[in-house]
């Protein structure tokens, strides 16, 4: 059976998840190493969700160990309910929205379908994954490339980085004319620069711990890179500081914030988008600076799933038509399975009795009583399994065991 662990921004909140995510992220593959009960297993880890999706022959007892370590390693829960865990139909259902783009943040966004990609094809490159989890997370990347094919869910979708983008015109009254500065130098500090583009800025810069990945993203935005250490500087001469990083830590702090601010009295806004934290609480403190983080672009998200509600039921409607058709198919690679099993065992059977036969006709034995002997001992071992059960469920109470066994074989139950 399929079951997945969830800490999502919608079961723990945008502020919340940003110190729950490191500390759930940190234990994972050592729970997931500590059990032999997971077969397969892949982690989907974006800016606002963590999740853990596996398989597993013990659902009941792997739900149990899955809820204990949810509860050891999250200790923010209290009385409200931050992570939550789904099992068979709702796994793939939630994976399937996920994939679409309609469980994000920012409804329609483009870049959880290349992350949910991404996340496959590092399980498959490390062997955690075959079977019928690699069946559904590909089934799932079709999907999403249906709903994004055949509606309009995507079109002109907003992210989070260009929430930020948007978020900051309207705290700035505009961008035209502005010195902007981009922290972070990866998959989201890119949307932030493309998202920049146009609006008439003044200057751009890009610094990031790895120079030399700065240095590749200003040059693609006609910014200019500026090494970490001089981040102080790069707060000075700014009116925008948008941080997007992957850092497990605080980058900018209150110290760096007031060497900063030295020498200037115009307003400094810092948006901070990454997950955890990497901007200090304390910088609001500091006169003529605001830091925004990624809860306050909570009203824009609102706006963009009210502007995308119709779209929203196209693809809603796509999911279910696929949910369906993977349900179906699930059930038969199901049955196959038993099938294949039992006739397995059957030809294990009719191989040693026929042998035993060919043995009896070599020494001599009548053929036609070798044949009576063969048929009566196929009969009865190929059988001999099912009617213990049969009496062992007619013993216990389960005469409905019995009416299958008899439906199936279309003979009176009576």
């Amino acid at each position: 059976m399929l079951m997945s662990l969830h800490v999502t921004h919608s079961s723990a909140g945008l502020d919340t998840i940003a110190d729950v995510m490191p500390i759930v992220e940190n234990g994972a593959k050592k729970f997931i190493c500590s059990t032999a009960l997971i077969k397969e297993y892949i982690i989907l880890r974006t800016c606002n969700r963590f999740e853990i999706y596996l398989s597993t022959d013990s659902p009941e007892q792997m739900k149990l160990l899955l809820e204990g370590y949810a509860r050891r390693e999250i200790p923010f829960a209290g009385s409200s309910v931050i992570w939550y865990i789904l099992m068979d139909m709702a796994c793939v259902r939630h994976l399937f929205r996920v994939t679409c783009g309609l469980d994000s943040l920012m409804v329609g966004e483009d870049q959880i379908q290349n992350q949910v990609k991404n996340a496959y094809l590092k399980a498959k490159e490390e062997g955690h994954i075959s079977g019928v989890m690699g069946m559904v997370f590909e089934k799932a990347l079709y999907t999403g490339k249906k709903v994004r094919t055949e509606t309009r869910l995507n079109v002109g979708a907003i992210s989070v980085g260009s929430a930020a983008v948007q978020l900051a015109e309207r705290k700035l009254g505009g961008l035209s004319g502005k010195v902007v500065a981009i922290v972070g130098a990866g998959d989201m500090a890119t949307v932030i620069a493309k998202n920049l583009k146009g609006k008439n800025l003044n200057s751009i810069f890009v610094s990031n711990r790895t120079f030399d990945h700065a240095k590749v993203l200003a040059n693609e935005i006609g910014g200019r890179a500026v090494n970490f250490c001089n981040v102080a500087k790069v707060l000075r001469k700014s009116d925008l500081v948008i941080v997007a990083t992957n850092a497990p830590h605080i980058l900018i702090n209150k110290d760096i914030a007031e060497e900063g601010m030295k020498g200037r009295s115009s307003k400094l806004l810092i948006i901070d988008i990454s997950v955890p934290r990497n901007v200090s609480d304390d910088l609001n403190e500091l006169k003529n600076v605001e830091v925004d983080s990624i809860g306050d672009i909570n009203a824009i998200a609102q706006e963009n799933l009210s502007n995308r509600r119709n779209e929203i039921v196209s693809a809603e409607r796509i999911v279910d038509s696929e949910i369906k058709n993977i349900d179906t198919e699930m059930k038969e690679r199901k049955v196959s399975a038993i099938i294949a099993s039992i006739l397995s065992m059957s030809s294990e059977v009719c191989l040693r009795e026929t042998n035993f036969a060919k043995s009896r006709v070599r020494g001599g034995a009548d053929v036609n009583e070798v044949i009576d002997g063969l048929s009566h001992a196929l009969v009865s071992k190929l059988f001999a399994r099912l009617f213990d059960k049969l009496k062992e469920a007619s013993r216990s109470g389960h005469m409905d065991i019995c009416d299958v066994a008899a439906n199936l074989f279309e003979v009176d139950n009576k």
